[in-house]
């Protein structure tokens, strides 16, 4: 009699340490895959910058005030394309390493969870209380990806401003053209993370999810709504059936997101 509990508890324990690999796993993927995003789009401006100063040096666009700035602006953009493209290749295998790790990591909580046998109630009554974390989860996420947002936004609207009040005066002086260029390269730059990662929409999902999941938590917990019934695990199974179903359409969302941000997605 005293084996079985003991048992169940190192299963439950080794189950908790599966989930926190599979979760950490989900991390390192997503932190991979955006480190291989922001290098691509390092690679697109070290192509842009490479590009311009090339031709601008080719067709003796600066034939009359030829400064070692432009070959070694030139020769920097060059450097920096080469470089991108050498992380990219060379993170191509340790971002498919780290899909592979979390899949082995799933396979490996999946059976762990199988070899489980536990009470309904208690396990539902543990995964209310869990709840108010993906709450907490959700809304801190959403309040990262609001003050990114605020932050591109607030470039793009001051950096536009003096963009203007620059060309409107007229740009003679030498470090003004610069000053005018860099910043315009900023809005255009904070435009393209703004409208690619669409991390306004982000938050805007995140925060709905941990508001409904809130909704029902606080229902289930005063027994009004749906809950009101006297059936403590009937009550549960609702929550726990509706709280997976806002997680769900949270994942489409994201999906959504991710399809509509990614050219290769699409096709």
């Amino acid at each position: 009699m005293t084996e079985q509990p003991l048992s169940e508890t190192g299963s439950d324990d080794r189950k908790r340490e599966a989930a926190h690999e599979v979760s950490q796993q989900q991390s390192a993927l997503r932190e991979a895959k955006i480190r291989q995003r922001l290098r691509y789009v390092w690679l697109i401006g070290s192509l842009i910058v490479t590009i311009g100063l090339g031709g601008a040096t080719a067709y003796g666009f600066w034939i009359t005030n030829r400064t070692p700035f432009s070959y070694v602006g030139l020769i920097a953009g060059a450097a920096s394309t080469t470089a991108a493209a050498w992380l990219i290749l060379r993170n191509r295998p340790d971002i498919a390493d780290e899909a592979y790790q979390l899949s082995e990591r799933e396979h490996k909580h999946m059976l762990l969870v199988s070899a489980i046998s536990r009470e309904a109630k208690k396990s539902l009554r543990v995964y209310r209380a869990l709840s108010w974390r993906d709450i907490d989860v959700y809304r801190r996420k959403a309040t990262r990806n609001r003050r990114v947002h605020n932050l591109f936004q607030a470039i793009i609207i001051v950096g536009s401003i003096v963009v203007t009040s620059l060309t409107s005066a007229g740009l003679t002086e030498p470090i003004l053209r610069w000053g005018g260029a860099g910043i315009a390269a900023l809005v255009s730059v904070s435009a393209g993370f703004t409208g690619y990662f669409k991390f306004r929409e982000r938050g805007f999902n995140q925060q709905q999810t941990a508001d409904a999941i809130e909704k029902e938590y606080n229902a289930v917990e005063l027994r009004v709504g749906d809950y009101d019934i006297p059936d403590e695990d009937k009550a549960l199974k609702i929550y726990a059936q509706k709280v997976e179903a806002l997680k769900e359409e949270q994942r489409k969302r994201e999906l959504q997101l991710e399809q509509s941000s990614s050219p290769e997605e699409k096709q």
